[in-house]
């Protein structure tokens, strides 16, 4: 296990983190060797993070009640059920989008102890809504762990791929994202200072990073 010293919450994931998060990495391939296969390599490092972040903020709790948005082929979530945790799992591909499960009458908001959603706001185009309905579905003390897509610097006219909606930037997390929160504050300090857009992704070269909160 990591130190708990060591971990940081709001942060690039870049190659000290895949450093860091080797050991979860390496759990993934176990638990999952098949899907894992077909992933980047380079990209797990998002999958270790939010399934060793996950897993941590669990800590002892008993029927945790937990909520994975996108979830197809998420191996976070596909191994966190395989070692016994229920997890809800929505996606537009095989159910709904968050802002459709959000509206449903059977749907209990201030309910989830953890919510977590592995690079997934970036393809949304209403990123305010999707962070609201975050907010509203987790239950006070709540945590939420996003990953994203990430190039400070970068602004809507530049280039990115076209499943992307934008990429984000530190003003993005420090100032947009949070502003809007309006019961939630960062787990920890963040620290988004790194530009080195360690990874590649056909012609784009571009970073990943976490954004985690917690309900007050």
């Amino acid at each position: 296990p990591i130190p708990e010293s060591s971990v940081k919450y709001n942060r690039i994931l870049n190659d000290e983190a895949r450093g860091l998060y080797k050991n979860a990495i390496g759990t993934l391939n176990k638990l999952l060797p098949v899907t894992m296969a077909k992933k980047i390599a380079r990209a797990n490092v998002q999958q270790a993070f939010v399934f060793d972040s996950v897993y941590r903020l669990i800590g002892k709790k008993e029927n945790a009640k937990l909520l994975c948005v996108g979830s197809y082929e998420d191996t976070a979530s596909w191994s966190l059920r395989k070692m016994g945790f229920k997890v809800e799992e929505i996606d537009p591909v095989i159910n709904y989008y968050l802002q459709d499960y959000y509206t449903k009458p059977t749907v209990q908001q201030n309910s989830y102890d953890i919510i977590f959603s592995t690079s997934v706001i970036e393809h949304d185009p209403d990123d305010k809504s999707f962070i609201e309905c975050i907010e509203g579905l987790l239950k006070p003390g709540g945590v939420a762990v996003i990953t994203l897509d990430y190039k400070d610097g970068w602004k809507p006219g530049d280039l990115k791929p076209d499943v992307d909606e934008r990429f984000y930037t530190k003003t993005d997390l420090q100032t947009r994202l949070l502003s809007y929160l309006k019961h939630s504050s960062l787990i920890d300090e963040s620290n988004w200072e790194d530009n080195s857009n360690d990874f590649t992704m056909g012609f784009y070269q571009y970073s990943f990073a976490s954004f985690v909160f917690r309900k007050k």
